[in-house]
């Protein structure tokens, strides 16, 4: 099985104004760096548009929009960077905000020293490496093992190093705030990855700005209301506004599963945890063969492969009684499960006369005895057992995106809900609206036209109707929807639909299978069914083709469109 490559792009981040200090930001609108970037990427929009021979002062923003989707997202995306760029088009666009999917190829791109300026190589490269068996279990392992040593570990980092780089066949090392010079050089599109507060989301608080969360390579943090940290520090532990301890910034590896854990099916989710997991745990690997030589090595290795069953039953309404009679055995007589033991008789005892969150209550107790820093130190591979025993427990209360909260006990935020917490828990955006409108719209980013490629499954204008009701209740300016019509469509959509308003922005909608590059409903069907969003069997290179074949035709079938709605623009605002 054949090594990944771990870092493809080997610049290194490089001090910025936003890490001379380690305070956080408050600021209204986009930061200074951003700013600066914009302003020389507008340098490239201009001469693109002086080239088409028309004479402007002021060129318009435009932002792409590339939605979520799993690894369909990811090709999909490709292939809409591709032919933009192919067409000419690409060097027209300032901003380019991804969600979930999409983040995997946007990140792809961010770690290949070329990626944004030649992506018909970055397109062949993502050919072969997905047709490469390049997941290697060690690898994984062994970043699990040191991510468990964090204490901010969560299921995300499970994710990370299971499905998200099962899928994509790529774990790289290199991080967001290393792409800052291309950025301020305006060579790429400036990039913004999306995510939400799950605190915020469960308090219906997604219907206001504040949920959303963005990472870009300077700063990261809640455009509204527009409190930042630098993107290198996010992760570190703040209070009341400064830094208390500093925290390596996360890689492109974890930030790919922070933003794209499809967190809505949670069965499709806990059928490929268990089987992962049972992976780490029964395949012959140096961790479990020293954990064998451990005292009690046997009784830990089945102690956790039961704990892991009881939370999977549990979690999946089973019978929880018979794994704990199996544990009452495994863990009788051992001394490092004396207390354990204890309360799993007393478990046995009670459990059908106990409600379910009492239930759950004591089997986060059990966890909790069973493992003890005396097991720790006897063993010869503690960060091992830590990471078999964070994962369960993370499981068992579904801890997803654990991120130090840098406004933790800062003043001047009214929203106690942003400030009240040591910890915020990150989620894929798409689960409140699976394309980051909220950060693109205009009175956060001046954008005049956003290109919008939905890669979504289900209903093609989602996304459209759920930021006009978004935008409605924000007060935020967007072009009047007609969902009855677009309900009449969904089925077989047109390949483009423009939406305009009084007020900026004008959207240009790209349905990702249409009645134009699909032909008729049936094929339609058909795209969604070879192409689902959890599917964990790897695409052949003739299914990877075919995508990246749909993806393209909306962008070369409607070059003529997109080109003339952005001259339009660009003479509005000259």
């Amino acid at each position: 099985m054949a090594i990944p490559q771990q870092v493809a792009f080997s610049a290194q981040s490089h001090p910025g104004p936003c890490d001379e200090s380690s305070d956080i930001s408050i600021h209204v609108g986009i930061s200074d760096e951003e700013k600066a970037a914009v302003k020389k990427r507008g340098e490239v929009v201009l001469r693109t548009l002086k080239n088409l021979d028309l004479d402007v002062k002021k060129v318009p923003v435009a932002s792409v929009l590339v939605s979520g989707g799993g690894l369909r997202a990811a090709i999909a995306c490709q292939g809409v960077l591709s032919e933009l760029s192919r067409e000419g088009l690409l060097d027209m666009v300032t901003y380019i905000a991804g969600v979930s999917g999409s983040i995997w190829c946007m990140s792809s791109l961010c770690t290949q020293s070329d990626g944004w300026q030649d992506l018909e190589k970055a397109e062949n490269e993502l050919r072969r490496r997905l047709q490469e068996d390049s997941w290697n279990f060690f690898v994984a392992l062994d970043g699990l093992c040191d991510a468990a040593e964090r204490d901010d570990y969560s299921l995300t980092d499970f994710w990370s190093y299971s499905t998200v780089y099962y899928l994509t066949k790529e774990l790289p090392g290199t991080c967001l705030s290393h792409m800052r010079e291309k950025s301020e050089m305006g060579t790429m599109p400036y990039p913004i990855f999306a995510t939400i507060n799950h605190d915020l989301k469960s308090s219906e608080k997604e219907k206001t700005p504040n949920a959303w969360f963005e990472f870009t390579p300077d700063w990261a943090g809640y455009s509204t209301p527009g409190a930042y940290v630098s993107t290198t520090h996010c992760g570190s532990k703040f209070e009341g506004g400064k830094r208390i301890q500093l925290e390596p910034e996360r890689d492109f590896s974890y930030l790919k599963a922070l933003c794209g854990s499809a967190l809505a099916d949670m069965n499709t989710i806990l059928k490929t945890i268990k089987d992962f997991f049972c992976k780490f745990i029964n395949d012959s690997s140096p961790q479990e063969k020293m954990l064998l030589a451990d005292p009690e090595g046997t009784t830990l290795k089945t102690t956790m492969d039961q704990l892991f069953n009881l939370v999977y039953t549990f979690l999946t309404n089973g019978d929880c009684l018979p794994i704990l009679e199996n544990l009452q055995c495994i863990m009788t007589g051992c001394k490092y499960f004396y207390e354990a033991t204890a309360l799993i008789n007393q478990m046995i005892e009670c459990w059908g006369q106990t409600s379910r969150d009492q239930q759950r209550q004591l089997t986060q107790d059990l966890l909790g005895k069973s493992l003890n820093q005396d097991l720790l130190k006897q063993s010869s591979v503690p960060s091992f057992l830590k990471f078999l025993w964070k994962t369960i427990n993370c499981l068992l209360s579904w801890i997803w995106g654990t991120t130090h909260n840098f406004l933790y006990k800062y003043g001047d935020i009214e929203d106690k809900l942003l400030t009240k917490k040591k910890n915020i828990y990150l989620m894929d955006a798409g689960l409140a609206i699976n394309s980051a409108y909220p950060l693109v719209l205009p009175q956060v980013r001046n954008t005049d036209i956003i290109l919008s490629f939905d890669f979504s499954a289900g209903d093609p204008f989602e996304t459209i109707k759920a930021t006009e009701k978004y935008c409605k209740a924000c007060n935020i300016p967007f072009p009047p929807v007609d969902d009855a019509k677009l309900d009449q469509e969904a089925k077989a959509p047109s390949d483009l639909y423009i939406f305009e308003g009084k007020k900026p922005p004008v959207v240009m909608h790209f349905p990702l299978f249409n009645k134009v590059n699909c032909d008729s409903e049936e094929v339609i069907k058909q795209r969604h069914k070879t192409y689902q969003t959890f599917r964990f069997t790897n695409y052949s290179d003739a299914e990877v083709c075919q995508l990246l074949e749909d993806s393209k035709a909306n962008v070369r079938n409607n070059k003529d469109c997109i080109l003339m709605k952005m001259c339009e623009l660009a003479e509005a605002t000259s």
